[in-house]
């Protein structure tokens, strides 16, 4: 069994090894180079950053503009695969090669949104309290 759970993790790490992903300015990226984990993290950070954002602009307004809560709600569901991953690293749940790979690819997405997100929310200026 070990060796089977072994031959298992190489095919896996060789198929992502051999997979790549094309950031939002065309970089391309394989999933297992030490500049993915870069451009992961800075991508993460800075959905969080916007997604706290929203938060604040949006606190207390009643009548937001739909633009600006539909950019909020891409947000959050364009990048919801990156935040399961890092929910799971954080509290060290293991996710399958399908569950990783997914979660990988969805950032290029992740961060298209996360700029166009940003634009819209630069656009509104929300009202003075």
């Amino acid at each position: 069994m070990p060796l089977l759970r072994a031959a298992t993790l190489l095919v896996a790490i060789a198929i992502l090894s051999g997979c790549a992903v094309l950031t939002a300015d065309g970089e391309r990226l394989t999933l297992t180079s030490p500049e993915f984990r870069a451009y992961v993290e800075r991508v993460f950070r800075e959905q969080n950053r916007v997604a706290d954002q929203f938060a604040f602009a949006l606190e207390g307004v009643r009548d937001a503009p739909a633009n600006v809560t539909a950019a909020e709600q891409s947000l959050q569901e364009a990048c919801a695969a990156l935040n399961e991953l890092a929910t799971a690293r954080r509290d060290e749940r293991p996710l399958s090669v399908s569950q990783r790979s997914t979660s990988a690819r969805s950032v290029p997405t992740c961060e298209r949104t996360l700029r166009a997100s940003v634009a819209t929310l630069d656009a509104w200026r929300p009202p003075r309290r």
